[in-house]
């Protein structure tokens, strides 16, 4: 009896170690695509960024209710085999795409390191990682933020009644720094955002995007999402402007997602009316099909505007995964 009372007295008094959790996920995202333009072969390619990657994250809870972890994401280019993550400014290919550190609990939560912005792609029906999507939303002219940036800190407020907000500023980045403004709200049907995002050159330097003597260059977007009981609709407005104030692009994208069983109906269109492509307009159909929980075919066509009006096809097909690694006490 005093055995078991003293051990219990020494498990008390010993301090509580944690319970870790470390995940192993990712995806990947390949098949085949005509971009119709001419003269273009057919070829493998991959599809979406964020659908080629492995993920190895770690999460733990401290104390005073919080929690605290590890977030990182090793992407790839499954028709090479290559590393396919961004460095960042003046960083180069990098074995990391993102890799941070983060702190959460009442409060929010806080991100140091090399973090991944946020993004528009809630209302791309393709969410800029499954292919054709990436040719309507998730190019260059389309995408707003979703760069990983390095010597960075990232706070997201707590949700409140459906909405919450975020900052994303780097810091000590080479001749300028960036800084990443979210606003959300998502409440029964309704998803709505507001994003800005900006350059600032250093004092005294030129930013690595052309920008000089406290002139930035500049991302603005809205986008909205429904969901109806037999379809999701998704608009898009994107705004982007040149270290000299000039609208590079001014876009407007409708979108729609529309489940049939087990099959889904992408659909999208799009129209940029910047100065240098009166006529960028694009559209793209596609249809999604689960051969498992993980593993997914699905076929697109699209066709370009700038493209002469050629129009494209894509056969795809992605399998995600996702197990644990370590669980302890």
């Amino acid at each position: 009896m005093k055995k078991s009372l003293l051990a219990v007295a020494v498990a008390a008094a010993l301090p509580v170690v944690a319970h870790a959790q470390v995940t192993l996920s990712g995806s990947i995202a390949t098949g085949i695509i005509d971009s119709g333009a001419p003269g273009a072969k057919a070829k493998v390619d991959r599809f979406g960024g964020g659908a080629n990657a492995i993920n190895i994250n770690s999460t733990e809870k401290i104390a005073g209710g919080l929690s605290a972890g590890f977030s990182s994401q090793i992407r790839f280019n499954p028709s090479t085999g290559n590393m396919a993550s961004n460095g960042g400014a003046a960083l180069g290919n990098a074995l990391f795409h993102v890799a941070d550190l983060f702190v959460s609990g009442g409060f929010g939560t806080v991100r140091m390191g090399k973090v991944n912005e946020a993004s528009n792609c809630a209302f791309d029906p393709w969410g800029c990682v499954t292919g054709t999507g990436s040719l309507i939303t998730g190019t260059a002219a389309y995408l707003l933020a979703a760069t990983p940036q390095a010597n960075s800190i990232r706070y997201i407020t707590p949700s409140i009644s459906g909405l919450q907000a975020s900052f994303q500023t780097t810091l000590n980045r080479a001749n300028e720094d960036r800084q990443v403004f979210v606003v959300t709200y998502a409440a029964g049907p309704i998803v709505a955002q507001y994003l800005r995002a900006a350059n600032s050159p250093a004092s005294g330097s030129s930013g690595q995007n052309g920008e000089t003597g406290g002139l930035k260059a500049m991302e603005h977007g809205i986008g909205l999402s429904y969901k109806l009981p037999m379809a999701t609709l998704m608009f898009n407005h994107i705004n982007k402007e040149n270290a000299a104030g000039t609208k590079t692009s001014s876009v407007n994208n409708i979108g729609a997602s529309i489940p049939l069983g087990t099959i889904a109906i992408w659909a999208g269109y799009s129209k940029d009316s910047k100065a240098a492509h009166t006529a960028d307009n694009a559209w793209a159909l596609g249809v999604n099909y689960p051969l498992s929980k993980r593993t997914s075919i699905g076929a697109d066509v699209f066709e370009k505007e700038v493209l002469n009006g050629s129009t494209g096809f894509v056969l795809r097909a992605r399998h995600t995964f996702c197990s644990p690694l370590a669980s302890r006490q």
